[in-house]
């Protein structure tokens, strides 16, 4: 049976050309508009004083103006700075997680990250209402899938801003923030600019640790995805899962995988009205993969007796699982499903996703950003599934020496699990610790003859390319940090050019290469150049 669907994307997106405080500063108020946190925070406590009046809020005490709130952060600030500095420059209060030694009026809560996510959601008058609303969640797949959703929303006459590890827009201009995916109140200052920009939609990447901080709940969805496995083993309190759950409105719809049965039980606990995907569960849409070659699938779209083929060079079923996840969306948004499929087809590559790096007469080479042993073991698998009859897979796997030896352990298991010819290798910054995090990646293996060390992830390309044969597969994990998306597309746009130069050079040595591993690295020579 087909759940109840929003009626259109305009129930959602409602214009909106420019926010009170973009026309208040064109034309400017015989008064000051004067604000009180004892309405705005209703259940915080107040220090010498029974509210904090204030006119705006100081990005930093060092720039405040005389009627502004300062923001204490505990860890960041020194408290005696911050002190004096309020009562110099006249400041109307300060908003802290402890009470000061200072007589400012003082509004005294538990979190001042999230105190000050809600204050600005009313002052900005609840942007993420003046929107639809997209959260994505999940331990797999988020950024693939936020950028699919992005692509569809566009392609249907949206405009529509973003946020994800790999870029974020406006719905205009698009960049890779030095900053991380932004959470509390830059995210709510965000979707604010958003809608000065003119956008009618906003898909944000969500990540379990800031839904369980609570930073989104300044916050309400129209629609939230949910990707690969989140529901954890061990927890105490409320999951990340349950947490953004809690965020979707009473209208809003969850889209969450067959494939994973114990979401679907964490969302009917919830009572909220769901929509199925899947590849090999029974969904309302599903994904079966029908053929996969040269670098491109084929995927069978179908939603209750409509089917429609997608040919993609988004490989793997992690991929089309997250396809089926966006088609969703075009479905509750009154889209025909041909047409849905026809415009997520023309997604081409998403940097650092299953990126294929193809070449004519040398070796295919994926680069994936894959961190955790589910995600690694997802991209082995599907690359298995790609490589050419005959062929064999490399994994040139980067591994992190600060992770868990455990974690390390698991790591190795997939490796000599999913992979002909495994590599362990490191970024040029970790070297110094490779050797003793390798034999934690050897502690996963069965057959530890199998794995090549070599320490020097841009040596270990070469060597790879250089001993691959034309039907080979290499897959290129890990290595790519997460801190932010302008680290991530410069360490992507690096081992592409790595990749290029391995093959130019690959190339060149054909003739004269005499013995089939001449160029072998030595376990004794790892920490060679």
């Amino acid at each position: 049976m087909r759940h109840a669907v929003p009626a259109s994307a305009n129930h959602y997106a409602h214009a909106f050309s420019g926010s009170k405080f973009a026309n208040a500063a064109a034309t400017p108020a015989p008064e000051v508009e004067t604000h009180s946190l004892c309405k705005l925070i209703p259940h915080a406590k107040f220090f010498s004083g029974t509210d904090v009046c204030f006119d705006s809020i100081a990005s930093d005490v060092k720039s405040a103006m005389p009627g502004q709130l300062v923001v204490y952060r505990i860890g960041q600030d020194d408290p005696t700075e911050l002190i004096a500095d309020a009562m110099a420059r006249g400041a109307s209060g300060i908003l802290t997680e402890q009470i000061l030694p200072c007589p400012l009026p003082q509004c005294v809560v538990g979190d001042v990250n999230v105190a000050m996510a809600d204050v600005q959601s009313q002052l900005l008058d609840r942007p993420d209402r003046k929107l639809l609303t997209v959260g994505v969640f999940g331990s797999a797949g988020k950024t693939t899938t936020s950028l699919l959703v992005s692509h569809l929303l566009r392609a249907i006459g949206l405009r529509t801003s973003y946020q994800t590890d790999l870029g974020a827009s406006d719905g205009i201009v698009q960049a890779s923030p030095a900053e991380g995916v932004a959470t509390a109140a830059p995210l709510v200052t965000w979707l604010s600019e958003a809608c000065d920009a003119g956008a009618k939609s906003a898909v944000i990447e969500l990540s379990e640790e800031a839904a369980k901080s609570g930073h989104y709940d300044s916050i309400e969805f129209d629609l939230l995805l949910v990707t690969g496995s989140t529901v954890p083993d061990d927890d105490f309190g409320p999951s990340g899962l349950e947490s953004v759950l809690d965020r979707v409105t009473s209208a809003g719809v969850v889209i969450a995988s067959a494939d994973q049965p114990r979401v679907v039980r964490t969302v009917q606990d919830h009572g909220c009205r769901m929509l199925t995907y899947g590849v090999r569960a029974a969904a309302d849409i599903s994904a079966k993969l029908i053929d996969q070659e040269c670098g491109m699938s084929t995927l069978m779209m179908t939603h209750e007796t409509v089917t429609a083929a997608m040919e993609t060079p988004l490989c793997g079923a992690a991929m089309a699982s997250n396809i089926a996840a966006a088609a969703t969306v075009g479905l509750l948004l009154n889209q025909p499903l041909q047409e849905v499929v026809e415009h997520l087809g023309q997604l081409r590559s998403v940097p650092g996703r299953m990126q294929v790096l193809s070449s004519f007469d040398q070796a295919d080479v994926i680069v994936d950003a894959a961190r955790t042993p589910e995600q690694v073991a997802s991209t082995l698998r599907s690359a298995r599934a790609m490589k050419q009859p005959g062929g064999r897979l490399w994994c040139i796997m980067a591994i992190d020496p600060a992770n868990d030896p455990t974690h390390l352990a698991i790591l190795g298991g997939h490796a000599e699990r999913f992979a002909n010819m495994p590599i362990v290798t490191c970024v040029t910054q970790a070297k110094d610790h490779f050797l003793q995090a390798s034999h934690a990646v050897l502690d996963g293996v069965k057959k530890c003859a199998l794995m090549r060390l070599v320490a020097d992830q841009k040596r270990a390309i070469e060597w790879a390319l250089a001993e691959s044969s034309s039907q080979d597969t290499i897959v290129i994990v890990g290595g790519i940090p997460s801190r932010n998306a302008q680290q991530q597309r410069s360490q992507i746009d690096e081992l592409t050019v790595w990749v290029e130069s391995a093959r130019e050079k690959a190339e060149k040595n054909k003739p004269r290469q005499s013995a089939a591993c001449e160029n072998e690295p030595k376990i004794l020579s790892i920490f060679g150049d």
